[in-house]
């Protein structure tokens, strides 16, 4: 028994030193981000991962390491170290100023809130420099960014189970924002209480309208009775709940945050979809250039006009040209310069780079087929549909 403890001793420790290794390989990942975004280096490298890969791979064999972990390993790595690089990169674009000292952001709601989990899980390589602003309002949080109130904003934009946003889709049609980046947070709705209960004790449901719509079988099934308040985020509903201290009320919001409120989980996992994905956009005052050996996104509006066959000419622009469009929104729009009662206005993420040009080319010919075009943004590409 005691050689299998010194054994169990020696990996315990051998494992905290490649833990120790790869905190001193994030730092030296700074040190090469910074490089890169003032020498304007595109982050990924492809030759030069495969080659370093090859030769880590015949180090492995020669060692008698299983090749085939090393490929798994070092991927993981070189992946998370690319992330990495974006996000200190996003960073450096946001201060404006090259410094990586403070970085202000506006989110929906306040510490434990999804968005709030979103904006670490974005900024996690430089999360100890962000300067945290709270909104109420998805408003608020554009406000915040076009009045220099804050460098970033994170807003969600659509949701696996509820849906697109509409409202956050109807502001940045004339916001004086651009968006930067976009990444896709896990959703887990569960029932937090501050007291001891079960299913019979509870009345009062407090929660944000979203996550109600998004568990409404759950809720139908299990507390048919109950009383649904809603929130201005689910963090003001775990507030409700921890102040009451009471078996009676609960609130939906994430698991994750129960413990910054002092609240316990009863039921877990609760949305309609099991597969509850949330989809963030970031958005800054400036716009960012892409490398074009990243791939990128591209988020634009356009109006069309109210005549058969107009947005067909407008697919047309892009089917052509092989660019792949995975978002396809309508916004209704009272009236246009030609005075119709009514019209669309749509909403398109395409796969593709605003410095290519090829969609610049694109562009150009959708100005001629629809007379109306906004950027919204052009970014790193993150959350991709399957079908891209």
């Amino acid at each position: 028994m005691t050689d299998i403890a010194e054994a169990r001793s020696k990996i315990d420790a051998i494992d905290t030193a490649i833990l120790e290794l790869l905190q001193k390989r994030n730092s030296a990942v700074v040190s090469i981000a910074e490089n890169k975004y003032r020498n304007g280096i595109p982050v990924k490298n492809q030759e030069r991962e495969s080659l370093h890969l090859q030769e880590l791979l015949a180090k492995a064999e020669a060692m008698g390491i299983s090749p085939a972990l090393t490929a798994k390993l070092f991927t993981a790595i070189f992946t998370d170290s690319r992330s990495r690089q974006m996000s200190l990169i996003h960073g450096l674009d946001a201060s404006k100023g090259g410094t990586l000292e403070k970085i202000r952001v506006s989110y929906l709601g306040t510490r434990g809130s999804y968005s709030y989990h979103a904006t670490h899980k974005f900024y996690h390589p430089v999360e100890s420099r962000l300067v945290e602003r709270g909104c109420a309002t998805f408003q608020e949080i554009i406000s915040s960014v076009e009045n220099d109130e804050a460098d970033c904003g994170i807003l969600p934009i659509e949701n696996t189970s509820s849906g697109c946003i509409n409202e956050v889709y109807d502001l940045l049609q004339n916001a004086r924002v651009h968006i930067t980046g976009e990444l896709t947070y896990n959703i887990n709705h569960g029932v937090l209480a501050a007291a001891p209960t079960d299913l019979s004790q509870i009345k009062t449901v407090y929660s944000h309208a979203q996550p109600i719509q998004q568990c409404s079988q759950w809720l139908h099934k299990n507390l048919p009775e109950a009383i649904f308040k809603t929130t201005s985020a689910t963090t003001e509903a775990m507030e409700i709940v921890a102040g009451l201290k009471s078996p009676e009320a609960v609130a939906i919001g994430c698991e994750d945050s129960a413990p910054l409120y002092g609240l316990t989980p009863l039921f877990s996992n609760i949305a309609n979809q099991k597969v509850n994905i949330t989809r963030f956009i970031v958005i800054g005052k400036e716009e960012i250039t892409v490398p074009v050996t990243i791939t990128a996104k591209t988020s634009l509006t356009f109006t069309t006009q109210n005549r058969p066959g107009a947005l067909v000419r407008v697919l047309e622009v892009f089917s052509k040209r092989n660019i792949n469009i995975v978002k396809l929104e309508s916004r209704p729009r009272i009236g246009n310069r030609e005075g119709l009662i009514w019209a669309e206005t749509f909403y398109a993420d395409v796969i593709a780079n605003t410095e290519t040009a090829v969609l610049q080319d694109a562009l150009r010919q959708l100005r001629d087929v629809t007379g109306e075009v906004k950027i919204l943004g052009c970014y790193p590409a993150t959350a991709i549909p399957d079908e891209a």
